[in-house]
């Protein structure tokens, strides 16, 4: 997930500069927005940086719905810029599905039920002591899980997310966001 926004904070430095808008209100909007209307630069980095996470097509094509629904259902509310020369900050209450509680859920139900997440016992496996078989983890029973509850995901949060501006040239220009608040916007960030 992580190596997911960091490749998505890439996509902020390019929306950076977004048309004619000329307040800084109208600039984060506009950015946001980029996100609910699934614009292309938006969903062309998403499929970048899911390739590189996943391996697997279904894990690539669910995570990939999950992230176009989290986008389409994000909802904001901006307060005025606070301006000061060429800087402003505009805060948004941005209110996403609570994707973080279902993946710590899955962690910690992993930790809790860790022979659920194991390899089914082949003949390759190795019997222990005991004459059982020994099982490794297997990671795609855990995203599998993961996923899916993910997918059954109805609740949300809202956080608060503090966009900072710079005029350049007379133009105001969106900064880079952290990735606490990327990870706000995708319904991951965990506090």
């Amino acid at each position: 997930m992580k190596k997911i926004l960091i490749g998505l904070s890439i996509i902020l430095l390019s929306a950076c500069s977004l048309g004619d808008m000329n307040t800084p209100k109208q600039i984060v909007s506009e950015f946001l927005d980029k996100y609910k209307n699934q614009d292309s630069s938006i969903l062309t980095q998403l499929d970048e940086t899911i390739n590189n996470e996943y391996t697997n097509d279904d894990y690539r094509s669910r995570y990939k719905t999950l992230m176009t629904n989290q986008y389409k259902n994000l909802e904001y509310k901006l307060s005025d810029a606070v301006v000061e020369g060429n800087n402003a900050v505009v805060e948004a209450q941005v209110t996403v599905y609570d994707y973080a509680s279902a993946i710590r859920n899955s962690s910690d139900y992993l930790n809790s039920n860790p022979d659920e997440f194991k390899k089914d016992a082949d003949v390759n496996d190795h019997a222990d002591t005991n004459g059982g078989l020994i099982a490794d983890y297997d990671e795609d029973k855990f995203i599998d899980y993961k996923l899916t509850q993910m997918e059954n995901t109805s609740n949300t949060v809202t956080h608060t997310i503090e966009f900072t501006l710079t005029k350049v040239d007379g133009k105001w220009q969106l900064d880079s966001l952290s990735n606490s608040d990327i990870e706000k916007i995708h319904g991951i960030y965990v506090s």
